[in-house]
Order: C-alpha cells, then sequence, then structure tokens
C-alpha cells in the first residue's frame, strides 16, 4: 500500500522542486538577454527537444500515425498556450514581486482552480468534493501568502 504512493509523492516533490526553480533560471536568462520572450524560447525549445528525443526512443509517434492525434478535442492543445503564460509571465512577476511571492500567489490559486475543476468534473477529470478539509487548506494557504506579502520588505 505505502509502495502505491511512493513514486508519486517523490514525482510530486520533484515536480514542486522543478516549479520552484525553474521560473528562476529563466528570469536569469532574461536578465541576460533582455527578453522574457526569449527566456521563454530557450525553456521551451530545451523541452520540445527532449521530448522529441523521448517520442523518438519510446515509439509514441504510433500514435500520430495512426491518426489518434487528429481526435483531440481542440480545446486540450490550449495547454501549450498555458505553458506559454507560464514561462513568460512567471520571469515578469518574479522581477516585480520576487520568487517567494510569485510561487505563494501561484500555488495558492493552483490549488484553488484544482479545487474546483475536481470537484466540478470539469475537463473531464473524475469528480471530488470539496470538503471542509480542502476550505480549511485553502485559507492557510492564502493566509500564507498575506504573511509572505508582510514580510517583505517593500
Amino acid at each position: 500500500m505505502v509502495s502505491k504512493f511512493v513514486i508519486p509523492i517523490f514525482l510530486a516533490c520533484l515536480i514542486g522542486t522543478c516549479l520552484a526553480i525553474q521560473p528562476i533560471f529563466n528570469t536569469v536568462v532574461a536578465k541576460h538577454t533582455g527578453s522574457m520572450w526569449y527566456a521563454a524560447l530557450c525553456s521551451l525549445s530545451v523541452s520540445i527537444t527532449l521530448v522529441l528525443f523521448i517520442c523518438f526512443m519510446s515509439d509514441r509517434f504510433a500514435t500520430l500515425r495512426g491518426g489518434g492525434a487528429f481526435h483531440i478535442p481542440k480545446l486540450y492543445i490550449l495547454a501549450g498556450i498555458c505553458g506559454i503564460i507560464i514561462l513568460a509571465f512567471t520571469v515578469y512577476c518574479i522581477t516585480r514581486i520576487g520568487p517567494v511571492l510569485t510561487a505563494s500567489i501561484t500555488v495558492t490559486v493552483q490549488m484553488i482552480v484544482a479545487t474546483l475543476t475536481a470537484h466540478y468534473g470539469w475537463f473531464g477529470i473524475a469528480q471530488e468534493p470539496i470538503n471542509i478539509i480542502k476550505i480549511i487548506g485553502i485559507i492557510f494557504l492564502i493566509a500564507g501568502v498575506v504573511l509572505v506579502k508582510l514580510s517583505i520588505k517593500s
């Protein structure tokens, strides 16, 4: 039973680490190049190169050959736009309000949106009702954002 959770928890921690450091790395690239858009382009270029390599090595393009990609609802292709927003605008926010406040706001809003999405079953995911524990967790996250903001000297 424990092993069922070990790998996902490890990967979630890895994701959290990457979510914390990637925007900082992109901000450094943007400072050196003078453009948040170039930083996003660099990051996306590395990502697409790695994903293409993985797809070629694992024959994931077989789905494309079968026409499966043509049956994806167009709404879900917008994930690429979300990626650009995340990459470029995080750089913008970090340069204005810092990495800690940017991350705390981002995580809080992510939790609120994920909770609502799961509660209503939006985008075809399994419904997961909102309960008092989740509401308390969100309240603590919001309180955390306020405390982070109060700790920053203007």
